[in-house]
């Protein structure tokens, strides 16, 4: 099998290649006597005369020392003559002699015995195989003689053929593998076995507009490549993150198909919450990128403000660098193919009320109905009903090679995940293609294409307990059951509902990138990047008519459109240059522009003469409504960044970057932002003689970062709409403008000021790692939108106060994070074991309100627009919000004395809490201690926002088997349970769980932490209706759960066939493995699952409509050939 390494490094690896590819080995070389000259003066620099050679001829200079002094006069007694004439006297003039190999010129310090030129001898072609300490062929391996431009990299056989001088070097390096220098001599033939090199610190890392070695990194950055995920059932970027970064946290906001995860770096930043940004292949990209994570060859999270910097106003919530595949220069053609087959089902249920039990507590709840006395009601078990086992498809077919001049990587994949819940699904059908072009010596066009097809029916119904369990599905005759007759139910048949609702979505986008990598001369290059990006899409919605329970008379049909189109130019200009042996520059200077555009329509009719429709041309109803919106933007940034190296130890880089954006009014526009940061490897040190540190580097990093993600554009213009108004005979009407929006010329940017402090390790040739990091974030002049009276008259009246964006105080987000891990080979025995642990918390600062809080909510007790959220000056942002629940009232006695307690502070009747409440309800803590429960006896009841989060990462690899698990988890958060406030209530169409129920105060049940089930009017007349306390119902620490877990979410284990099977049928590997996803979870929360969406929108609130997360097994295939 390819070993764990190839994939490892294959395109990083091969991106250096392009510097020692530039000829075919085996064409016909003229010597340096046959090649005439025409120089242009005869008076040139030394760094004139090199350039004017190589323009003239197929020659190409390679200097051993790339401090040279090229800025040398030098004078030439004749313009026109050979290559050699001329290195000649160059010679004479300097301290170089020269070397010819083949098109290469070898330029060299003059020797002792002061010979211009040195002989080439006749080159010998020395070939062989490379392979891995397992025998296995390692493809892509650099082989290159030192300080020469020969060179080469082995095919997908681990064979190479090279042309080289008698008595001179090999080297074969690969990135994960310690490189070898072999001597040449005569030797006609050269295998080599490559050992794995555990320390991997000159493995390079992906950094905005370029790139870095890792054990020259300053900030704070963490890396996952392709490899380390193989076999996982991840459908999406995100996911492949999770569990593998320190201080990131990654949530699937649910478990419908096709649904996203939630990316958070480094905890909550904003009162506006901080997405992280997205970039492919260099490329800024508007969202979470949606291809498959197979096409992946290495994602990097920047975390700091130090490397974060050069993206900006961006990059206020961190950055995810993806990088995906290509070929190779002198590859040849693979073919790869993986599959992925398995079955989804529901991970977690709740077990509802039978019939029986249902009828019991209805009864027992005083709603004593005729129908409760039929012994033959149906019991329908909904859950059963409504959810099944899905089905999951994924392949991918990809093809990658190339010739001294292309190379490639094609793929075509498609993709389908069947929901849990009958008729959802999700697909995908995706083709990709990159290209690179080597067009010259010092040329390389590139080339991308990304198109992607996704359709889905996202309809889904809400979870069984709002159905009946004694209402059948459906009739004899087959056709939808009706609800039974019953008081106060609102619910239906929700398999009818499904059956009479038509949906399904379109979705079709294009991404496509063009390059232009230009070295104009050693050390200095020019790349200029163009991108197009097209996405439209829409959504049909068609209900037929029906007289079930929901009734609907009519036939209803939906439909919106949208496409959207965004264009990115960036151009860079780098300079990299090493003086005096110890000081090493790298100069980046750049500008980006972009510029986007997008159109939505919506539209509704009603009335239809056919079952199904999806024209509005049939409809018979002429009150059809249509609306829709279109946006622009344009956005202007220049970007620098200076990296400095003195002698190998002392590390410095500084970035900047400088964004105009349309959110703001001329005087605010521009925004600059700066980052610096160090490093110090205290291992390069003479003085440090612990010779098993490979690296120890403390570092440092400081830098600003923007946010305007809480604005729409143009915000700080007036804005204007068509109203009617009455005339001042109070008769007629009038049409007129009037101002919807309240500009605010002064809006600026939110700044985010980072400073981290952290230390890197590895001990043993990289066997351990450890990184360690302390950051804190200070959050200032975050946007808020302020409400503005009507009374101002700005909006409408007949709508909600106008906002007005302005900027408020600040937030502190401060933690720390530990990562480790631990590789080793034993035997045949190879392992790696990876663990990270992180904490973070937040605090309001100061908001710079007139009110020291915000408080998120509506009406208590629960409704559908309350959110309990409060965000108040020196606590985290978005708390829990409600009463303190201090048990269950148990007698009427006792409810007596609370309300006799509140008559006497009050000095006049009055109840503790309500009229109504009874022996059963939840009694809550007076806080105020004036005897009754008000508003303002609410208090701070939880905090959303874990205190940790942990992951653990294995990988095993044993003869031909293979183990790759993930485990995550998170501690100390609290879960606002909206669920427990209707399962305590048959109000309507709410059903009721066992939990509840056969712990509930309920039926002499006694001492109990449940409330009672349901209400009913308590004044005799039998009514069941709603009372107006709904006790349980308050926000408060009865709804407040613990949502700490620990769940066992990915493992894969495989098994890759061996070489000698694989010869027989003409395959190069052939992997098998068997897969699963949230296998198992530990948590006291009682909910369905506690991983679920949790940001500043939220705030950790557990919402009944929450689609529940499924368990996958699958079964994969990787095949190539």
């Amino acid at each position: 099998m390819l070993s764990k390494s190839f994939l490892y490094g294959f395109v990083l690896q091969t991106l250096m290649l392009n510097l020692v590819i530039a000829m075919n080995a085996n064409g016909q070389y003229k010597t340096i006597e046959e090649v005439r000259v025409t120089l242009t003066a005869d008076q040139l620099t030394l760094d004139r005369f090199f350039r004017e050679v190589q323009r003239q001829t197929p020659f190409k200079f390679s200097f051993e020392n790339r401090d040279m002094k090229r800025n040398l006069d030098l004078s030439f007694a004749k313009k026109e003559g050979s290559v050699m004439d001329f290195l000649k006297e160059v010679s004479l003039q300097t301290e170089l002699s020269f070397r010819q190999i083949n098109h290469g010129i070898d330029v060299l310090k003059k020797e002792g015995n002061g010979k211009v030129l040195i002989s080439s001898p006749d080159p010998i072609t020395v070939s062989g195989t490379v392979t891995d300490e397992n025998g296995q062929p390692i493809p892509g391996v650099t082989v290159s003689v030192p300080g020469s431009s020969i060179g080469t990299a082995t095919d997908i056989d681990g064979k190479y053929s090279l042309p080289v001088p008698e008595e001179s070097k090999l080297v074969f390096s690969f990135i994960g593998f310690a490189s070898q220098t072999v001597e040449v001599g005569t030797r006609s033939v050269i295998n080599i076995v490559l050992s794995e090199d555990m320390a991997s610190l000159g493995e390079v890392v992906v950094v905005g507009y370029g790139s870095v070695k890792k054990s020259d990194l300053t900030g704070s950055i963490a890396s996952i490549k392709s490899e380390e995920i193989k076999g996982l059932p991840v459908r999406s970027i995100a996911e492949s993150i999770q569990g593998r970064v320190a201080g990131v946290m990654v949530n699937k906001s649910s478990g419908r198909p096709g649904s996203g995860s939630e990316i958070i770096i480094r905890g909550v930043g904003s009162i506006n919450g901080l997405s992280p940004l997205f970039v492919v292949d260099g490329v800024i990209s508007g969202n979470s990128p949606t291809f498959n994570p197979r096409d992946v060859e290495s994602i990097e999270i920047i975390k700091d403000a130090s490397a974060a910097a050069i993206y900006g106003a961006r990059a206020a919530g961190g950055v995810v660098l993806v990088t995906t595949k290509r070929g190779s220069f002198g590859q040849k053609n693979k073919i790869q193919f993986t599959s992925n087959t398995g079955v989804r089902k529901i991970s977690n249920t709740y077990k509802m009320l039978e019939t029986d039990d249902y009828v019991r507590a209805r009864n027992g709840i005083g709603d004593d109905y005729d129908l409760w006395d039929n012994p033959d009601l149906p019991n329908t078990n909904w859950f059963d009903e409504l959810f099944e086992t899905g089905m999951e498809q994924s392949y991918l077919l990809s093809l990658s090679g190339g010739s001294d001049k292309i190379k490639y990587y094609l793929s075509s994949g498609y993709e389908r995940e069947e929901g849990i819940q009958k008729g959802n699904y999700w697909e995908r059908y995706s083709i990709r293609l990159n290209a690179d072009y080597a067009v010259s010596k010092n040329v390389t066009l590139g080339h991308q294409l990304y198109l992607a097809k996704m359709q889905q029916d996202p309809y889904t119904m809400e979870l069984p307990w709002r159905t009946l369990p004694y209402m059948d599905v459906y009739n004899e005759d087959g056709t939808f059951a009706a609800v039974p007759p019953v008081v106060e139910f609102s619910g239906g048949n929700p398999i009818a509902e499904l059956g009479y609702r038509h949906y399904k979505s379109r979705d079709l986008s294009v991404n496509s990138i063009f390059y232009m990598n230009w070295e104009i001369t050693p050390g200095l290059n020019f790349k200029t990047t163009g991108s197009g990006s097209f996405a439209s899409g829409y959504d049909d919605n068609f209900s037929e008519a029906n007289l079930l329970r929901r009734a609907q008379t009519n036939e209803n049909y939906s439909k919106s459109l949208n496409y959207s189109e965004s264009y990115i130019l960036n151009s860079t200009l780098t300079y990299d240059r090493v003086f005096g042996e110890k000081h090493d520059f790298k100069i980046m200077g750049g500008y980006e522009v972009r510029n986007s555009h997008g159109a939505s329509l919506s539209s509704q009719a009603t009335g239809f003469p056919v079952r199904v429709a999806e024209s509005f041309a049939l409809s018979t109803n002429n009150n059809k409504t249509a609306s829709g919106g279109l946006s622009y933007g344009s956005f202007l940034s220049q970007f620098g960044r200076l990296n400095y190296i003195y002698d190998s130890k002392y590390i410095l880089t500084a970035n900047v970057r400088r964004d105009g954006s349309p959110k703001f009014g001329p005087q605010n526009r521009w925004g600059v932002f700066p980052s610096v940061s160090a490093g110090w490897k205290i291992n390069e040190e003479d003085f440090f003689n612990a010779g098993f540190f490979d690296l120890l580097k403390p570092r440092i990093s400081w830098g600003i970062l923007g946010n305007d993600s809480a604005l729409g554009n143009f915000l700080y213009q007036p804005s204007y709409q068509q109203v009617t108004m009455h005339s001042f005979d109070e008769v007629s009407s009038i049409g007129g403008f009037n101002s919807i929006r309240v500009v605010n010329e002064n809006i600026k940017w939110e700044e985010i000021h980072s400073t981290n402090i952290g230390i890197d390790v590895a001990m043993l040739n990289g066997k351990i790692t450890f990184n360690a990091d302390y950051y804190w974030r200070n959050t200032k002049d975050m946007i808020y939108n302020l409400s503005i009276p009507l009374s101002s008259g700005i909006g409408n009246v007949n709508s909600n106060p106008s906002l007005m964006p302005v900027n408020i105080g600040s937030i502190l987000n401060q933690g720390w994070e530990i990562s480790s891990q631990y590789r080793n080979t034993i035997g045949d025995l190879k392992f790696s074991i990876g663990a990270n642990l992180s904490h973070n918390e937040n605090k309001v600062l100061d908001l710079g309100l007139p009110t020291a809080y915000i408080y998120s909510g509506g009406a208590w007790p629960l409704s559908s627009n309350s959110r309990p959220f409060i965000t108040e000056n020196g606590q985290p942002v978005g708390q829990l919000y409600g009463f303190i629940a201090d048990g269950i009232i148990q007698s009427q006695e006792e409810i007596d004395g609370l309300n006799q307690a509140a008559s006497d502070f009050a000095g006049q009747p009055a109840f503790y809490n309500h009229q109504y409440t009874g022996p059963g309800d939840l009694r809550f803590r007076d806080l105020d201690g004036d005897g009754r429960i008000t508003a303002e006896d609410r208090t701070v009841i939880g905090n959303p926002w874990p205190k940790f989060q942990y992951g653990f990462n294995l990988y095993m690899e044993w003869k031909r088997f293979d183990l790759n698990a993930t485990i995550i988890g998170i501690a100390g958060r609290d879960i606002m349970n909206d669920v427990k406030a209707f399962e305590q209530n048959f109000q309507q169409d709410f059903q009721s769980t066992y939990d509840i129920f056969n712990a509930s105060y309920f039926l002499d049940n006694g001492l109990t932490d449940q409330p009672r089930l349901g209400l009913f009017d308590p004044s005799g007349t039998g009514a069941y209706i709603e009372d107006p306390s709904k006790n349980y119902r308050y926000y408060s620490t009865y709804l407040v759960e613990d949502g700490s877990y620990l769940k066992i979410k990915n493992i894969s284990v495989g098994y890759s066939f061996p070489k000698s099977i694989l010869d027989r049928v003409g395959m190069d590997n052939l992997r098998i493995y068997l897969s699963g996803q949230n296998l198992f979870t530990f948590t006291k929360f009682s909910g369905l699952d506690p991983e679920f969406s949790n940001d500043v929108k939220n705030h950790g609130q557990y919402n009944i409509s929450t689609y529940p997360q499924t368990q996958l097994i699958s079964f994969g295939l990787e095949l190539g050939i």
